[in-house]
C-alpha cells in the first residue's frame, strides 16, 4: 500500500511522506526484505521502518527520516 501523506518534517515544514506496509509475508520475503534494507543502508540510503507483531506488517516510512534520497510525486 502505497499512500502520500501530507506532514512535517524535522524543520517544522510541510512535507509529503510515504508509507509503505508489507503484509503477509513468508519468513523468505521477510529475508529478502531485510536484504534490500541492508543494501540501501549501503547505499547511503536510510529511513524509518517498522514491525508489528501483532500484524506481522512491516512499514518502511519515507518521511523526514529519510536520508541520501528523495521522494517524489509523479503525475501522469
Amino acid at each position: 500500500m502505497n499512500k502520500y501523506v501530507f506532514g512535517y518534517n524535522g524543520d517544522k515544514k510541510k512535507s509529503h511522506w510515504v508509507g509503505i506496509h508489507f503484509t503477509n509475508l513468508t519468513k523468505e520475503q521477510m529475508k529478502h526484505l531485510n536484504k534490500a534494507e541492508k543494501e540501501l543502508l549501503k547505499a547511503g540510503v536510510s529511513f524509518d521502518t517498522g514491525y508489528n507483531f501483532c500484524s506481522k506488517t512491516r512499514d518502511w516510512e519515507f518521511d523526514w527520516s529519510l536520508k541520501g534520497c528523495l521522494v517524489s510525486e509523479k503525475k501522469p
